[in-house]
This record gives C-alpha cells, sequence and structure tokens, in this order.
C-alpha cells in the first residue's frame, strides 16, 4: 500500500518537473527573440490650432532577447514628421520616435496614422495614432476657376483671351500681390488686387502671338497672394501658334450658263457660290454685271471666316429679247470687295 502511494507521488513530481522544463524552455525560446513594445498606440493631441504643430514622444523598447531592428517608420500623410533616436534597440532597451503633426489646412477632427516596420517575428508592423480637433484661424483663401489654358491652334498675329476668376472663400481679404508671365500674356488688372470675403474677381488674360515663333506654346503664369496655405500657383498655358493666313475669296462656278429653254417664261436662273478660306470676315460691298438683262439678286455680301455664301443672277426674257444673242455671247459677273487698311504712325 505505502509502496503504490510512493509510486504515484513520484510521478507526480515527474509530471511536474516535466511541465516545468517545457515551460522553462518556451520562455526561454522567447527571450531570444525581439518584442517590440510602445508607450502609446494611440496619443490626442486635444484642441488645437491651425498654425500651431504639436509634437508627441512615444518610446519603443525591446522586451525581447534579441536586437529589435526597426527597418521602416512611415508616416501615412506629409502633415506628420517623425524621428527616431534609433533604429536598433539592444534587449531591455529603448529608442525615442518623436512625432510632429503640422494641422495647417485642417479643420475639426483629424486622425493620422504612423506605421513601424520592424524585425519581431509576432509583430512585423504596428501602427500608431494621433488624434487632434483642429480649429482655423481666419485667414484669406484662394479658389482658382481653372488651372490650365489652352487657346489650341491661332494664327500668327491673333491675341486670344481667357477669363480667369479668383474667388476668396475665406474671413479675410485676400490680397493679389504679384503676377509673373512672359512678355506675350497681358492681363487687365492693377496690383494689388484685393478680394473681399465671399466675391470673385475675373482676370482677363490675353496672349499676343504678333511677336512669337510659329511652334507650339507652353507657357505658365504664375500668381503670388496672402493665402498662408497656398502662397502662389500656376496657370498653365499650352497651344499652337501657326503661320497667318490671310483672307481669300472663291467663286464656284467660274463661267455660268443660262438655258433659256429649261426656265421660266420670265427668266433664267443661275446660282454661284462664294467661298472664304481664310480667318477673318470678307466683305463684298458691290455685285454687278456688264448687261442690263443680268440681274443679281444680291448687290452686297458678307462672308464669315471659312464660310460660305449663296449668290443668285438672273436673267431678264423680256430685257433680253432685243438681243442678239450672238453680240452678247461676253456678260460678266463684277464683286468688289473692301479690303481694310491699317495705318500705323
Amino acid at each position: 500500500m505505502f509502496r503504490n502511494k510512493f509510486v504515484v507521488i513520484l510521478l507526480i513530481f515527474a509530471i511536474i518537473f516535466i511541465g516545468f522544463f517545457v515551460i522553462s524552455n518556451i520562455q526561454n525560446t522567447t527571450i531570444k527573440e525581439p518584442r517590440i513594445s510602445l508607450s502609446e498606440e494611440e496619443w490626442n493631441f486635444g484642441r488645437i490650432k491651425e498654425d500651431e504643430k504639436s509634437e508627441h514622444v512615444f518610446t519603443i523598447t525591446n522586451k525581447g532577447g534579441e536586437e529589435l531592428i526597426i527597418n521602416r517608420v512611415r508616416a501615412a500623410c506629409g502633415c506628420t514628421a517623425t524621428m527616431l533616436s534609433s533604429d536598433h534597440i539592444l534587449p531591455g532597451k529603448s529608442a525615442e520616435l518623436k512625432t510632429t503633426f503640422n494641422p495647417s489646412g485642417f479643420d475639426g477632427s483629424v486622425t493620422k496614422s504612423i506605421y513601424l516596420e520592424s524585425n519581431d517575428p509576432e509583430v512585423s508592423m504596428v501602427k500608431i495614432n494621433i488624434i487632434a480637433d483642429v480649429e482655423t484661424i481666419p485667414a484669406p483663401k484662394a479658389f482658382l476657376s481653372n488651372s490650365q489654358w489652352n487657346f489650341e491652334l491661332i494664327s500668327l498675329g491673333d491675341s486670344p483671351e481667357f477669363n480667369f476668376s479668383i474667388e476668396n472663400k475665406g474671413e479675410l481679404e485676400l490680397v493679389i500681390e504679384k503676377i509673373d508671365a512672359s512678355e506675350y500674356i497681358k492681363n487687365n488688372i492693377n496690383i494689388p488686387l484685393i478680394i473681399p470675403p465671399s466675391e470673385k474677381k475675373v482676370i482677363v488674360f490675353t496672349y499676343n502671338s504678333s511677336e512669337h515663333n510659329i511652334g507650339e506654346v507652353k507657357e505658365s503664369i504664375r500668381i503670388y497672394c496672402n493665402d498662408p496655405r497656398r502662397k502662389a500657383f500656376s496657370l498653365r498655358v499650352s497651344g499652337y501658334v501657326k503661320e497667318k493666313e490671310e483672307p481669300t475669296v472663291s467663286i464656284f462656278p467660274t463661267v455660268a450658263q443660262f438655258d433659256l429653254s429649261s426656265d421660266s417664261d420670265d427668266g433664267a436662273v443661275n446660282n454661284f457660290t462664294l467661298q472664304n478660306s481664310g480667318e477673318k470676315l470678307i466683305k463684298v460691298v458691290s455685285v454687278t454685271t456688264s448687261a442690263d438683262y443680268l440681274i443679281p439678286v444680291r448687290t452686297e455680301v458678307e462672308i464669315e471666316a471659312k464660310e460660305q455664301e449663296n449668290l443668285q443672277l438672273v436673267l431678264l426674257k423680256d430685257n433680253f429679247q432685243d438681243k442678239n444673242i450672238e453680240d452678247n455671247n461676253e456678260n460678266y459677273l463684277y464683286l468688289t470687295l473692301a479690303i481694310p487698311i491699317e495705318i500705323i504712325e
């Protein structure tokens, strides 16, 4: 009986010893690996003003048995800057992660994240959140109608215009302090230009291509203002300047034939087409003929650039009956064009 109890006691001690040995080995294995530990996984800066940068230092501790290596520190936003005192942390030692949050441009509750990648086999990446309640300060705020102007294809000497508006969505006056542009670009404003809150101003830019070389245009307009979030902004200008096309007019057909047998008893009609292949308006100020029996329906014609107009010519049979067709086989239609003349002093 005593012997059986002794055997049982030995078995219990053996089980306890084996369990202790296994636990000890597990603990020794754990200690040998690096372990990352953070002083905080989240930090709230509370209520801060938009122009106040806030800082906090996080402590990173290695609670493992091997060297902890921080491979990478990455902030999810450019508004958050980080500085790590050391990326190699010995067992039982710590390093400091200095974090600076720039609240400029934010309003209200903001949460930003920082990610740390390390050689901790259990947690290779940890995340730190920083929180703030940003209070905006009164300031002007520029809002632009556009960021580029493409005037596409123009002829040498043309001066295309572009309407560009700037709106002040802030609480204080917006002041346009300076506009930088090439010699070809002009505007209609006086500097400084003051824009009250909730108002907008339209700037008219004009591109003078008269002194420009034939070819592609790639330029920019730089506008400077007192918006604390955006001190300067650019308007990209692009297009192509081609050789100027002079106004030209053509007429079709160049010879008109009247078939008296197929037309009405009163008269015969023939149609002409006037084509303007240039880029400016052409005025025909007089339309006449060489005979009194040939009557143009229109005596004046205006043809827009790249357009065409119809012109009808009527042969009056009553006026023609007394004529000898053999003596009148050469008749003409006369067009008088108005060509502008510029005098420069």
